[in-house]
C-alpha cells in the first residue's frame, strides 16, 4: 500500500473521531490546568488517544466487534453491540452533531435549527451511502480543510498573544495527570473506535488491499490517525492556554474558542469557528451514520443499509430539534454503563493467548457491568474511585485475575487429559 493512501486513511480515521466534543475538551483542560498542563495533557492523551486507537487495533486483532463480543457470549454480543450503536448513534451522538454545530452559527433559533438539521442530515446521509469512499471524501477533502482551519486559528492565537504562567484550577492543582485522564475518558471515543473498524476495512478493500495485509494496514492507519489526533489536541490546547489572557472566568471549551476567535479575528472569528464546528460535526455524523447503517443491515437484512442510513438520519433530525436534553439525560447513563465494558474487552484482547481466555472475558465483563451499574446508584458513592467515575476499575481487575486463573487451570487440565 502506498504511503499516500496510508496518509489519506489516517486522515479518515482522524476525521471519524474528531467531533464537537473533541474540539471542546483540550482547550478547557489547558485553560484550567495552567502551569500543570504537561502532566494533565499526558493523562488526557492516554485516555482520549490511546483508548480509541487500542479499540481500533482490538477490532483488527479480533476480526470484528461481533467476534470480540462473542468471547463473552453470543447473546451478550448482540445486546452489547446494539446498545453501543444506538447510544453513540441516533439516540445521542448523531443528533448532537447537528444541534451543536447549529448553535455555533445561530443560537436559540428554532426555525434555523429545523432548516439546518434537514440540510445537514440530508448531506450527511448522501455521503454516508458510500462508506468505501469515505477515504476520498473525508481523507482527501474535509479532513485537510478542517485541520487547515484549526492551524490558522492556532497560528493567529500564538502570534497575537503570549502564554502566561497561571495557577492550576480545581483538581488540576493537586492531581493533574489523573484529572487529565478523566477528561479524556469523558470523550468516550473508545466505543466509537469499536464500531469504526468496519469502515476502515471497507476503505482498505476499496483501495485494493489484500485480505492478508488488511490487519497490518488497519493498524498503521489507526496509529496514524491517533498521532494526528494527538497533534491537533496539542494545537487546540495551546489556544486554551492563551485564553487566560482574555478572561479568567470562561466556563467551557466552546466559550474559550469563541472568545479567542473573536479576539484574534474580530467579527470574522465566529464564521471561522462555525466552519470548524460544522466540518468536525459533519465528519462524525457521516461516520456514525455509515457504521450504524452497515451494522443494522447485517442484523436486519430485510432493510438495506441505504434504508437504515435514512431512517437514522430522520430520527436524528427529529431528536436534534425536540427534546435533545431529555434524550441525553437517558442516553448518557447508558453510555456510561457500556464504556467500562468496552475498555475491559479491549484490555483483555491484548493479553497473551486472549483467544483462549473464555472465563477471563466472562468474569471480568460481568463484574464490570455490575459495578458500572452500582456506580450509577446512590450506594455506588462508597465504592473506591467512584467519585472519579472508575468504581468498576478495581473490581474488573480482580475479576480478570480470577478468570485468568480459572482459564489457566482449565487449559492445564485439558492438556493433561
Amino acid at each position: 500500500m502506498r504511503s499516500r493512501n496510508r496518509i489519506i486513511l489516517s486522515l479518515t480515521v482522524f476525521s471519524m473521531f474528531f467531533g464537537a466534543g473533541n474540539l471542546i475538551f483540550p482547550p478547557f483542560l489547558a485553560y484550567e490546568a495552567g502551569s500543570s498542563f504537561i502532566p494533565a495533557f499526558l493523562g488526557f492523551a492516554v485516555s482520549a488517544v490511546g483508548l480509541p486507537v487500542l479499540a481500533l487495533l482490538a477490532i483488527g486483532k479480533s476480526g470484528s466487534l461481533e467476534k470480540l463480543g462473542n468471547k463473552v457470549h453470543p447473546l451478550f454480543s448482540t445486546i452489547f453491540i446494539m446498545a453501543i450503536y444506538l447510544a453513540i448513534g441516533p439516540c445521542l451522538a448523531i443528533p448532537r452533531t447537528a444541534s451543536t454545530s447549529a448553535e455555533m452559527i445561530l443560537p436559540d433559533n428554532r426555525l434555523f435549527m429545523l432548516i439546518y438539521s434537514v440540510v445537514f442530515f440530508l448531506a450527511a446521509s448522501l455521503v454516508a451511502l458510500h462508506p468505501e469512499r469515505l477515504s476520498k471524501i473525508l481523507g482527501r477533502i474535509l479532513s485537510p480543510l478542517l485541520i487547515t482551519l484549526i492551524i490558522i486559528l492556532f497560528i493567529a492565537s500564538v502570534t497575537s498573544m503570549e502564554s502566561i504562567p497561571s495557577v492550576p484550577l480545581g483538581e488540576y492543582s493537586s492531581s493533574p495527570f489523573a484529572e487529565g485522564l478523566i477528561s479524556g475518558y469523558q470523550t468516550m471515543d473508545a466505543t466509537a473506535g469499536l464500531v469504526y473498524g468496519i469502515i476502515i476495512f471497507m476503505n482498505l478493500e476499496a483501495m485494493g488491499v489484500e485480505k492478508k495485509r488488511m490487519m497490518k494496514e488497519s493498524a498503521i492507519s489507526s496509529v496514524g490517525g491517533g498521532l494526528l489526533l494527538l497533534g491537533i489536541y496539542m494545537i487546540i490546547a495551546m489556544i486554551g492556554i492563551r485564553a487566560r489572557n482574555i478572561s479568567s472566568e470562561l466556563t467551557n471549551g466552546a466559550a474559550i474558542l469563541t472568545a479567542m476567535t473573536h479576539k484574534v479575528f474580530g467579527e470574522y472569528g465566529k464564521a471561522i469557528l462555525s466552519a470548524i464546528f460544522v466540518l468536525a460535526c459533519f465528519n462524525t455524523s457521516v461516520s456514525l451514520l455509515s457504521s450504524c447503517g452497515a451494522y443494522f443491515e447485517s442484523l436486519f437484512p430485510k432493510v438495506r443499509r441505504t434504508g437504515w442510513i435514512f431512517i437514522f438520519a430522520a430520527v436524528s433530525c427529529l431528536i436534534s430539534n425536540a427534546g435533545l436534553d431529555a434524550i441525553i439525560s437517558i442516553s448518557e447513563p447508558v453510555l456510561t454503563l457500556l464504556y467500562p465494558v468496552a475498555i475491559t474487552l479491549i484490555a483483555i484482547t491484548f493479553m497473551k493467548t486472549s483467544d483462549k481466555l473464555k472465563y477471563t472475558y466472562r468474569i471480568a465483563v460481568i463484574i464490570t457491568l455490575i459495578f458500572s451499574l452500582l456506580q450509577m446508584l446512590p450506594i455506588g458513592n462508597s465504592i473506591p474511585l467512584a467519585s472519579k467515575g472508575f468504581a468498576w476499575l478495581i473490581p474488573a481487575i480482580i475479576g480478570g485475575i480470577i478468570g485468568y486463573i480459572v482459564d489457566k487451570r482449565t487449559l492445564s487440565e485439558e492438556r493433561a487429559s
